[in-house]
């Protein structure tokens, strides 16, 4: 299965959970902003996936090289994105925070996972 049908697999999911949490928990999300993250977390990880792809066809001896550099700079944009949403959005920024972190980890996990087959498939 390709990369950009699983990291859409993971949305979806993680918009059930919300929509699950949102019903069955007595608080109060945002379910728009929460969605629009999930959303900017996968348009990055399918951009970063691409990148990183390229990369290896390009120079495949500097993969590791580049992957690190892409992950990087992706991990600063996500440091500005959280920062300014924070910043713009304070009374509601703790779901969002725990739901970008918690996305952050699953769409890592998938990345490297992916990364990783397919360069063994490239071998």
């Amino acid at each position: 299965m390709k990369y950009p049908v699983k990291a859409f697999i993971v949305y979806l999911i993680a918009m059930v959970i919300l929509a699950v949490i949102n019903e069955t928990v007595n608080i109060e999300l945002n379910t728009l902003h929460l969605s629009l993250c999930g959303l900017f977390m996968y348009g990055t990880t399918i951009a970063v996936h691409h990148f990183t792809v390229q990369a290896s066809y390009e120079r495949p001896q500097r993969f590791p090289t580049y992957f690190m550099a892409i992950t990087g700079l992706k991990m600063l944009v996500y440091i500005i994105a959280l920062g300014v949403y924070v910043y713009i959005f304070k009374d509601s920024s703790t779901p969002v925070i725990i739901t970008f972190l918690t996305l952050y980890v699953v769409y890592t996990a998938l990345e490297v996972t992916s990364a990783l087959s397919f360069l063994k498939q490239k071998d």
